[in-house]
């Protein structure tokens, strides 16, 4: 973890923001993308689509990236930058409740989910384009006729762009979270070290250690 040792707290939110609002740009890639994608189409999604075979692709194949895009990379991270920068600008502070360790474990599995569900759209996009292009026929229209490629180049790149930001942002946030011990299976932070009054081994409390006196005649005499 020597990376994360270099990494101090402002430092790791200015990473967070930066690394958010790259998603954010790139989230319209993914939508826009694959909205004109259907529009260029005629309201269809070519994605695994056969034009040879005049076999249409799901638009379920075209609709789950734009969803999760618009999900997560846009309303989800809108809100998180919004609360990340009045923090950075002071305006709140630790104490509050989207800061507590509970919601900063919670966004860590919203990161991870976001980067899962963004890794499938990326691998549905480049494989449904793929699959609409294979074949000599079908990669004859593609390279000249089909008005989509362009949209659909531009859906992949912001995918996988996202797919990368995403398992960046998510990886960093959990070994944050695992080196502060806020990872409850993974074992928490260690406790206060032993001192007067420490639980004795029958569960009671041990009597604090009594000093001698320093008085002579205070003393026991025997």
């Amino acid at each position: 973890m020597g990376i994360l040792d270099l990494l101090n707290e402002p430092l790791l939110l200015r990473l967070r923001i930066v690394t958010y609002a790259i998603l954010i740009f790139f989230s319209f890639f993914i939508f826009i993308g694959a909205a004109v994608m259907k529009d260029e189409f005629e309201g269809k999604c070519p994605l695994y689509s056969d034009i040879a075979a005049g076999k249409d692709g799901k638009l379920s194949s075209c609709n789950y990236p734009m969803a999760i895009a618009i999900m997560f990379q846009l309303l989800y991270l809108l809100f998180r930058v919004a609360i990340l920068i009045l923090f950075f600008l002071g305006k709140f502070n630790k104490d509050m409740f989207f800061f507590s360790d509970v919601m900063e474990l919670v966004f860590e599995i919203i990161d991870c989910i976001a980067f899962f569900l963004t890794f499938i759209g990326a691998c549905i996009l480049s494989a449904g384009h793929n699959s609409a292009c294979d074949g000599s026929a079908n990669e004859s229209y593609c390279d000249h006729a089909a008005d989509w490629i362009s949209a659909s180049r531009a859906a992949q790149a912001g995918a996988w762009i996202s797919t990368i930001a995403w398992l960046l942002i998510a990886t960093v946030g959990f070994l944050t979270l695992m080196r502060a011990g806020k990872i409850p299976f993974l074992g928490g932070a260690s406790g206060p070290s032993a001192g007067p009054g420490q639980a004795a081994p029958d569960g009671g409390q041990q009597p604090p250690m009594q000093t001698p006196p320093n008085n002579p005649d205070d003393m026991p005499k025997y």
